[in-house]
């Protein structure tokens, strides 16, 4: 661990907020489902939260120019006080899924922008030649911890119940609201009055570097790139909304969940390993998209409620999620090779912009058409769409064409 006091209780409280969000996000899908027995209403329900990310893409700005110790005490507190609710609704007979639908974003918009919160404070509390550690350490606390939370999650849900896991979970929020109170006071006095009213006026400028950041993906490489990971996120999503249904008990689901972080997390590790930077980027874009679009094509295949059938539809999920793991990690160096470097939190800035604002309408189409279709025919044609990605990928020249990384410039 670094030696900063306010690092560490930043970390800790990461892996608390973490372990929460994953309770929360399993017992709300679920819950959704189990009240209304409709797909739809669960695609809804992850339309709302994932539309959050839009929010926080407009208000990301602005948390250089707030107290982000009041901040981040403040939103512990009313997401324990928002989960609690729920509970309580259920014991005085006065639960039902709209208001369910409204409490959820709102706790998801709270926990989206904790972290980016966090985030801009590392720089300003660590030292240079800590930072890429410090960097480090809240991925493993932000990611790599979310697949462990999530199978722990969906156990701690079948041993307690739906709802009395809220009990546990407004408690996790409550304790980190508690730990945040003893960060330094030099957390408080970063954002002064001076400095927030200087970038407030940068605030104004927002969108005008979002839309410069758009002009660097007309790059032949980086389009057909950006196209991909639209429709990707597109299709994920609607996976996502069909996992509720499809899935056959709440530890099925939680497993599920589980493996997609699991495997992002050693498709991230596997690129070193096997060197795929030094090979050649054309076979490895093109064979990773057909093997996870064929892989979760398979999962959906696979409709029969025996224990062999759920491990296998586990199994098949994550080592569709490994070259998921791999792609980001070299889209994001292809990303960063091809783009000036004092450019490049635009040219992110506006991929991560149009991704999330096109991945909420997967969920809403993804739960009309299991509605309409079934779960597992949707994840099917979900897995198609994967597919067509990388036949649209086959069909470009500089897809075709890429080499090592070495090479890109």
């Amino acid at each position: 661990m670094i030696k900063n006091r306010d690092f560490n209780i930043l970390f800790v409280g990461r892996f608390i907020a973490n372990f929460g969000d994953s309770m929360y996000s399993i017992a709300t899908m679920l819950l959704v489902y189990h009240l209304t027995n409709s797909v739809f209403y669960s695609g809804f329900a992850l339309f709302l939260t994932s539309s959050m990310g839009i929010v926080q893409v407009l208000l990301s700005p602005m948390l250089d120019c707030i107290n982000i110790k009041k901040s981040l005490i403040s939103f512990q507190f009313i997401q324990a006080l928002l989960l609690l609710t729920i509970p309580l609704l259920h014991y005085f007979d006065q639960l039902t899924v709209t208001k369910i639908l409204v409490i959820m974003p709102l706790v998801t918009l709270m926990n989206q922008l904790i972290y980016p919160s966090q985030i801009s404070l590392l720089p300003k509390i660590l030292k240079e030649d800590e930072l890429v550690k410090g960097n480090s350490l809240f991925t493993i606390a932000y990611q790599g911890s979310d697949a462990l939370f999530n199978a722990i999650s969906g156990v701690v849900i079948a041993l307690v119940g739906i709802y009395s896991v809220y009990y546990l979970n407004s408690m996790t929020f409550l304790i980190n609201g508690i730990l945040f109170i003893f960060l330094s006071q030099k957390i408080a006095q970063i954002n002064n009055s001076a400095e927030a009213s200087k970038k407030a006026n940068a605030i104004k400028h927002y969108f005008a570097d979002f839309k410069e950041g758009l002009a660097f993906w007309k790059n032949p490489v980086l389009l057909p790139m950006l196209i991909g990971v639209i429709v990707i996120n597109f299709a994920t999503t609607s996976i996502y909304a069909n996992l509720p249904s499809f899935s056959t008990s709440t530890i099925h689901y939680s497993f599920l969940m589980a493996a997609s972080g699991i495997g992002i997390l050693i498709g991230s590790l596997l690129i070193n390993r096997l060197k795929l930077t030094q090979k050649p980027l054309n076979k490895t874009y093109i064979l990773s998209i057909f093997t996870v679009g064929v892989l979760w094509a398979l999962v959906a295949l696979i409709n029969i409620d025996t224990i062999t059938a759920k491990i296998l539809t586990v199994v098949l999920f994550f080592i569709g999620w490994v070259p998921v793991g791999i792609l980001n990690i070299i889209s994001q160096t292809i990303v960063q090779l091809s783009v000036p470097a004092n450019k490049l939190g635009m040219a992110i800035g506006s991929m991560v912009g149009i991704s999330i604002t096109l991945a909420p309408l997967g969920a809403l189409l993804g739960g009309f058409l299991g509605a309409l279709i079934g779960s597992d025919q949707t994840i099917f044609y979900s897995a198609c769409l994967i597919i067509f990605v990388g036949c649209y990928w086959v069909t470009k020249k500089s897809i075709r064409s890429l080499s090592t990384l070495e090479n890109i410039s």
